[in-house]
């Protein structure tokens, strides 16, 4: 590639008829000068394809393409959540039946314990109910004598 002092260190020979070398020396570093702008100005835009390159632009559609994979899978990640999360409240809802079933059995079993006590205490105060009818009798002054036989 030229670079800047190439143009400006370049040498001709010198003719009987040329052009004149002044002119020819001030067009040439003109054109060093306007070579160097256009070597910078290529550097710029090299730095800047690169910095377009890092940054990955892309076209709308690949934008939009890339977005609407994203929503896929933030929806599918929400549908597995939701059925991890239905899942764990049947398992929950389950226990909790489980749970709800023993205690209805103890509770039928603790009724059944007090209407067999509630029983046994009333046949135990009809028992005793039936001692106090004799006591009475007991202490009836008629109790002890004998009975009077008729002859």
């Amino acid at each position: 590639m030229i670079q800047r002092m190439d143009i400006i260190e370049r040498k001709f020979n010198r003719s009987w008829r040329g052009y004149d070398p002044v002119e020819v020396t001030y067009f040439l570093e003109m054109l060093a000068d306007e070579f160097e702008k256009i070597e910078k100005r290529l550097r710029e835009l090299e730095l800047f394809e690169n910095q377009l390159e890092q940054m990955k632009v892309t076209s709308p559609e690949s934008i939009i393409k890339a977005a609407k994979e994203q929503a896929r899978k933030i929806v599918a990640d929400a549908e597995k959540l939701a059925t991890d999360v239905l899942d764990n409240a049947k398992r929950k809802k389950e226990t909790e039946t489980e749970v709800i079933i023993k205690l209805e059995h103890h509770k039928n079993e603790l009724i059944q314990l007090l209407n067999k006590a509630i029983k046994q205490q009333t046949e135990l105060l009809n028992f005793l109910s039936s001692f106090k009818s004799n006591e009475e009798d007991l202490t009836n002054p008629g109790f002890l004598e004998a009975p009077i036989e008729d002859s």
